[in-house]
């Protein structure tokens, strides 16, 4: 990836190039180092076997699943280290580990991946989850178990922040279900006040934003659509 030493901005906001793409990935890692001193949220960086530079960032979670659908809570975060994975495995076998009351709770992990899609030119949210013997949640376990009830109709209708679907992964060529991106300008678009210049309101936290800072755009995005499929960003990444 590229180096960043200085704040920018996009050329085309709100859309990325490849190399906007990696400065911004640079930062939302450093971003996730810092906040990981504070609750373990650390992404990483997978780099493209063949294609150097041509990576992608991604976060391990094990999410619990309570049995009323209607709350999803993160647990634990977990790097690629097996042997950290294996230590939250031996946790969760042990109910009284986790000092949870409701024993009925079910847990399952999410592989959550951000790639630059080259024909949108913006950031794409793929993920796959899966229950502890490895087996895929089905489309409709997708829904019950990640998609918030009161943002499901919009998903499935393909809403505004876009419809779930799946296809192969663009690196790993496995199939992966991810957000389709049709909508991603759009919304990044309606974060922002474009009748503003930029460095007017840097100060005024009662003004949009004229753009999103390259250095910013990740994590403004993942803010944005990452809530819609359990993953949450912590408030350390704007501090």
């Amino acid at each position: 990836m590229t180096n960043a030493s200085i704040s920018t901005y996009p050329k085309q906001y709100p859309f990325l190039t490849r190399q906007e793409f990696d400065i911004a990935a640079k930062s939302f890692l450093e971003q996730s180092k810092k906040s990981g001193e504070y609750d373990g949220d650390l992404w990483v960086w997978n780099e493209h076997e063949k294609l150097k530079g041509f990576g992608y960032l991604s976060r391990r979670l094990i999410i619990q699943k309570l049995k009323n659908d209607s709350i999803n809570e993160n647990i634990t975060d977990i790097i690629t280290d097996d042997e950290q994975f294996e230590q939250v495995e031996e946790e969760i076998e042990d109910p009284s580990t986790l000092n949870i009351t409701d024993t009925a709770a079910e847990y399952f992990t999410v592989d959550y991946h951000i790639i630059y899609s080259a024909s949108y030119k913006v950031p794409v949210l793929y993920f796959n989850a899966y229950r502890k013997d490895g087996t895929p949640l089905t489309n409709d376990e997708i829904y019950s178990c990640l998609v918030e009830p009161s943002r499901l109709e919009d998903i499935k209708t393909a809403g505004f922040h876009g419809g779930i679907s799946q296809q192969d992964h663009p690196t790993l060529l496995i199939p992966f279900y991810y957000l389709h991106p049709c909508e991603t300008a759009t919304l990044m678009k309606s974060i922002v006040n474009t009748s503003q210049p930029a460095t007017s309101n840097s100060n005024n936290n009662n003004n949009l934003l004229r753009e999103i800072s390259i250095e910013g755009y990740i994590r403004s995005w993942l803010s944005l659509v990452g809530n819609v499929v359990g993953l949450k960003i912590g408030i350390s990444y704007f501090l």
